[in-house]
């Protein structure tokens, strides 16, 4: 018999020393590991959200200098921040994410760079707990800051999602058990108590929905906010009984 031949029968009864031995004791010393059955499940269901976050940036430009696009971009944040509390918003809502003052340049077709201004913006983020009145809140944003303010994002989420958590996670026990269930009566063993059991949720803002207002017709932004997915995930395992 060659080498090779001889390699691979001893890699064949390696292999098989090793799943006996994860598999099975020797007959003087019974294995105490508990046998399980592990199995996982996801319960989900659908919540209407209740409020929102929203992404806004204010940037102005200046010719002459940074300092005077910095002031002007002070004073509109200032303008958008003062509609937001009047809005409702609390001041624990509003978040400013980042400052940013930079020069512009122009470039010429052969490359060359030319010195065309300074931009200054400021980036805040904000929390619209009541979405009956996001879109009037929005609408007051825009007015505040004009043309110096753009809304970046927004997307709903769900404030509270324990009672939609506590719905989903009964859903995947529910299921959970069944797929246990099954395994024990195809496999002929019966189960016995939970050993162990993770979970995993997730809850998915929605995108936000916003409509085209009718021309010429002054109304507040529609903001619909759909329904989000609370999904809850469980890994359990059971004792197998005999």
């Amino acid at each position: 018999m060659n080498r090779r031949a001889l390699l691979g029968l001893a890699a064949i009864s390696t292999t098989a020393a090793l799943l006996i031995s994860g598999c099975s004791s020797s007959p003087a010393e019974p294995s105490s590991a508990p046998r399980t059955v592990n199995v996982s499940a996801t319960g989900s269901t659908e919540v209407a959200p209740d409020a929102a976050k929203a992404s806004l940036t204010v940037s102005t430009t200046s010719a002459n200098s940074a300092s005077l696009a910095q002031s002007a971009t002070a004073e509109a944040t200032v303008k958008v921040i003062d509609a937001l509390k009047d809005a409702g918003v609390e001041s624990a809502d509003i978040a400013t994410q980042s400052i940013n003052v930079s020069p512009v340049y122009q470039y010429s077709s052969t490359g060359v760079q030319t010195l065309d201004g300074y931009r200054a913006s400021q980036s805040l983020t904000v929390t619209l707990r009541d979405l009956t009145t996001a879109g009037a809140t929005l609408d007051a944003i825009v007015t505040a800051g004009g043309n110096a303010v753009s809304i970046d994002s927004v997307s709903t989420y769900v404030s509270d999602p324990a009672a939609a958590s506590k719905k989903a996670r009964a859903q995947a026990v529910e299921v959970a058990r069944a797929q246990a269930e099954q395994y024990a009566e195809l496999l002929g063993f019966s189960l016995g108590s939970v050993a162990s059991v993770s979970e995993t949720s997730s809850n998915a803002p929605a995108p936000i929905a916003m409509a085209d207002s009718v021309a010429g017709e002054k109304v507040s932004t529609p903001v619909e906010p759909g329904t989000t997915r609370v999904s809850v995930t469980l890994d359990v395992a059971w004792l197998i009984e005999d």
